[in-house]
């Protein structure tokens, strides 16, 4: 039984979230080890390697027109890593998790106001499902005053929901292979440019940063860079970032089931309420 592409690029958005939520533990034991900057500039280096490797002459020939998109992708994915590390340093990881997951709510926000796309009602239910859900599963308390790191974070998720739409936009008129190692290769070269100018880097190699950057630069980066493009193909910004609202509740699950973290019945709750805002925007009557 042949399975549609859209069902085909819903469940490879589905595993890479999984990948990026899985990985929140390894990210953060990294840091104890390398700095912040140097980690993501080591990880996108890895990531071009190995997508440049498995695609040999991809950029043989590539367009002007390819080459600016590509660097445009570039400098948005590395703007949403680089204000989220920043913000970290103001603000706790759990409100650092949810004002990045708001992205969910940005991208058919930003999609209306830049590119005139017009959500659907159901898709606008299922947003401020998925938000509330993701406020649950991430928030233990929600202050009315925003600290720095706060609005450093909030630049965060405008960045990857505008990240998230550029795809959309770009994929109908360039090669997504060329796409994905141009925005990896161009987000490498930029992070090696900046990194003097944001920290004093540093690095305890061992085993164990040798395994962190494999597994973040070959499967969190490369491979999970390379399906989102792939899966976007087929597939809508608003419900892309539907799917990518799941990553708190797998990171939560996935600390619940190996390193015996308890999920609290708030934090079951919100997750529900993330499928539940999934499945009312983009499920529909045959």
């Amino acid at each position: 039984m042949k399975i549609p592409k859209l069902l085909r690029a819903d469940l490879s958005l589905l595993a890479i979230t999984f990948i990026w939520g899985s990985t929140f533990t390894i990210v953060k034991l990294s840091l104890a080890q390398v700095s912040p900057i140097l980690f993501i500039c080591l990880r996108f280096w890895i990531a071009t390697a190995v997508t440049v490797a498995f695609m040999p002459g991809v950029l043989a020939g590539i367009s002007s027109r390819t080459l600016k998109q590509g660097a445009n992708l570039a400098l948005a994915l590395l703007g949403g890593f680089v204000f989220q590390t920043l913000g970290l340093r103001g603000t706790t990881p759990s409100r650092s998790a949810f004002i990045t997951s708001l992205s969910v709510l940005l991208v058919p926000l930003l999609g209306f106001l830049l590119f005139h796309h017009r959500p659907r009602i159901r898709t606008l239910i299922g947003v401020g499902l998925a938000t509330v859900g993701l406020g649950l599963l991430t928030l233990n308390a929600i202050p009315m005053r925003f600290a720095r790191g706060d609005v450093l974070t909030i630049i965060c998720a405008m960045v990857f929901a505008l990240h998230i739409l550029l795809i959309g936009r770009y994929l109908p008129t360039s090669d997504f292979r060329e796409l994905v190692v141009l925005q990896l290769g161009g987000s490498a070269l930029l992070c090696t440019l900046i990194l003097p100018m944001l920290e004093t880097p540093f690095l305890v190699w061992d085993f164990h940063i040798a395994f962190y950057l494999v597994v973040t630069g070959v499967f969190a980066t490369g491979l999970a860079f390379y399906v989102q493009n792939y899966a976007q193909q087929f597939t809508t910004p608003n419900r892309t970032a539907l799917i990518f609202s799941l990553e708190p509740f797998f990171a939560a699950l996935i600390a619940f089931l190996i390193l015996g973290q308890t999920l609290t019945a708030k934090e079951w709750a919100g997750g529900v309420l993330v499928l539940a805002g999934i499945l009312i925007s983009e499920f529909r009557r045959s």
